[in-house]
């Protein structure tokens, strides 16, 4: 008589190396679904990270001067708004093909869905619609702009005369979307009254 394997054995061996592949193949899988997932997460933080590396660095870099209008009348020194959903003031920008900063009229505005960085190409523009947009955060539902003076908060600024020439001492922006809430305070670190 031959030895070999019966047609029983065969069946249970093709069972077991089912079994095993199905297993194998479904920890597989989750291990691409989670390896995906947790790529998209650091994508979303580097993006997050550099939209508030952006915001700070812009308004510590916020220079105490007032702007002017296109017709050449003084604006304050700082202009925000939580109505408007809008801040602008001047800062040093580095620019390309300067190998020095130069002053410019910086504009941060939540529209639609998006915040955006709004870069002029001079301190006073004559043409406003001479500028660069980037979007700093997409897809946001809402954002909430807060200025502290004097141990107050207030949602518009200049708040009162003598506001008009100096910067807040905290820039508070909360940003809002489905999946979260967070929000940047930076200290423009300005304490002198333009005069």
């Amino acid at each position: 008589m031959k030895k070999g394997f019966t047609l029983i054995e065969v069946l249970i061996s093709l069972v077991i190396l089912s079994i095993i592949a199905i297993v194998s193949t479904n920890f597989l899988q989750s291990s691409i679904d989670l390896r995906n997932q947790s790529k998209l997460k650091v994508d979303d933080i580097k993006v997050f990270n550099l939209g508030v590396s952006t915001i700070r660095r812009d308004l510590m870099s916020t220079v105490n001067l007032p702007m002017r209008d296109n017709f050449g009348n003084q604006l304050p020194n700082f202009i925000g708004s939580n109505r408007d959903k809008k801040i602008t003031f001047l800062g040093f920008i580095n620019r390309i093909d300067s190998s020095r900063s130069s002053i410019s009229r910086i504009e941060y505005l939540f529209d639609d869905t998006k915040f955006i960085r709004r870069v002029y190409f001079t301190a006073d523009p004559y043409d406003y619609d001479d500028h660069i947009d980037s979007v700093i955060f997409n897809n946001i539902d809402d954002v909430e702009i807060s200025f502290l003076s004097d141990n107050r908060w207030f949602t518009e600024w200049p708040a009162g005369q003598t506001a008009a020439y100096k910067i807040p001492k905290l820039v508070k922006i909360e940003i809002n979307d489905k999946d979260r809430d967070f929000e940047i305070i930076i200290n423009p670190n300005i304490d002198y009254v333009y005069r």
